[in-house]
């Protein structure tokens, strides 16, 4: 049985709202004390690349509103 097809706006706003949701978890094990400080450093960049990538995400999708 085929599924109806996501629409492309809400496939971006899911995978927007999991980016951001990976980025705030990575964050929260960074300070969480439960990793060795060089980890610690790598998960908060990783949180911000993830953060910055949600946001670039979230600006091409209310393009893509205003546009459709």
């Amino acid at each position: 049985m085929d599924r109806p097809e996501v629409p492309t706006d809400e496939q971006l706003r899911r995978l927007k709202n999991t980016v951001m949701g990976a980025g705030f978890r990575l964050s929260q094990l960074a300070k969480s004390g439960q990793v060795p400080d060089e980890s610690m450093r790598e998960l908060a960049s990783i949180s911000q690349e993830l953060t910055n990538a949600a946001l670039r995400l979230e600006r091409l999708l209310a393009g893509l509103r205003r546009s459709g």
